[in-house]
């Protein structure tokens, strides 16, 4: 059983197999409710590839299945073989650019290089399937963890300018093996593998007109880069040095403080140490762990919701920060 080629879409039946005389197998599908407009949900899905097999052959190889409607089509249909049949699915279609392969078997069914970004990337997996006049259902689950930073200001006398945000020192890129379980099942999970490229990854870039924050907070992974999605990993603790040598898993936050009254910038100023001043720059460098008590650690299929509040500081010990997670995934708690 080979599972290869998912960066192509497309139909690889035998075009010399017997003329079908069963039911055609169609699809049903289904995906957890996500926690913001930009997680796929059962109602924004809009298409998955199939990989199909029976014990003798592959009968789907890449097959793309669309929304029509309130049904799912591909073309040419494909019929149901007398054996049973097991149906791995992944979507959106990974592509040449969002992620390479291999070849796989049953047991070892994997995405390679699948990198952070704006894609929701989802699996679903129905294994031992008859022949049935009914879609087969596809239960898809979140392969990727969500993270949000919330930036927002409560006090009305500062303007507080964001140039650039940044999550420091974190894996962007892994290998997904699909389960060899049906998704429907309760614990039926994919795992990580072979998670590289400890880097930093860009989340918002204002270089030209920095944002300016208000008192409601403003999630800065949406509507600039939209990078939204990474890589499940394990968070590493954010040591701080008044040398300006920092480690870990961070997050840093490039602003500057105006009073509106007065147009003075009041941080960074005189008062700021010189690890946290930027070179030919007015703004200044904030830092936060991304490593909590609460979150150690970035598990597929849940959201994590950073929330900042910068108001007026000298320091960066005095910045309000809550870390939250919520729990995106609906269908069967894992």
């Amino acid at each position: 059983m080979i599972l290869s080629a998912l960066c192509l879409a497309g139909c690889s039946e035998n075009e010399d197999m017997p003329a079908p005389s069963g039911n055609a197998i169609g699809f049903s599908a289904t995906a957890p409710k996500g926690s913001r407009a930009s997680a796929t949900t059962t109602a924004t899905l809009q298409d998955f590839v199939v990989y199909a097999y029976s014990d003798t052959e592959q009968i789907m190889d890449g097959v793309v299945v669309s929304r029509n409607g309130g049904s799912w089509t591909y073309s040419p249909p494909v019929y149901w073989p007398a054996s049973t049949v097991d149906f791995y699915a992944i979507s959106p279609k990974i592509d040449g650019r969002e992620g390479e392969t291999s070849t796989s078997t049953a047991d070892d069914n994997i995405i390679r290089g699948i990198p952070y970004g704006s894609t929701d990337l989802l699996y679903a997996v129905s294994l031992n399937q008859h022949e049935q006049p009914t879609p087969v259902n596809l239960t898809f689950r979140h392969a990727m963890s969500k993270v949000a930073v919330m930036l927002s200001s409560t006090n009305s006398k500062y303007d507080v300018r964001v140039q650039y945000v940044l999550l420091k020192n974190i894996y962007l890129k892994g290998d997904y093996s699909l389960p060899n379980q049906t998704t429907s099942e309760t614990g039926a999970v994919g795992q990580w593998s072979n998670v590289t490229q400890n880097a930093d990854a860009m989340i918002l870039y204002a270089a030209e007109e920095p944002i300016s924050l208000t008192t409601t907070p403003t999630d800065v992974t949406e509507n600039n880069l939209d990078a939204s999605f990474f890589v499940p990993q394990k968070l590493e603790p954010f040591v701080f040095s008044k040398t300006g040598n920092f480690s870990g898993s961070y997050l840093e936050i490039d602003c500057e403080i105006i009073d509106k009254a007065t147009g003075e910038r009041i941080w960074p100023s005189e008062h700021t140490p010189d690890y946290l001043l930027l070179q030919s720059s007015s703004f200044g460098r904030m830092l936060f762990p991304l490593s909590t008590p609460e979150v150690a650690s970035w598990e597929q299929g849940y959201s994590y919701v950073y929330n900042v509040v910068i108001n007026n500081s000298y320091i960066v010990d005095t910045i309000e920060f809550q870390p939250g997670v919520i729990d995106f995934t609906t269908v069967t708690p894992y």
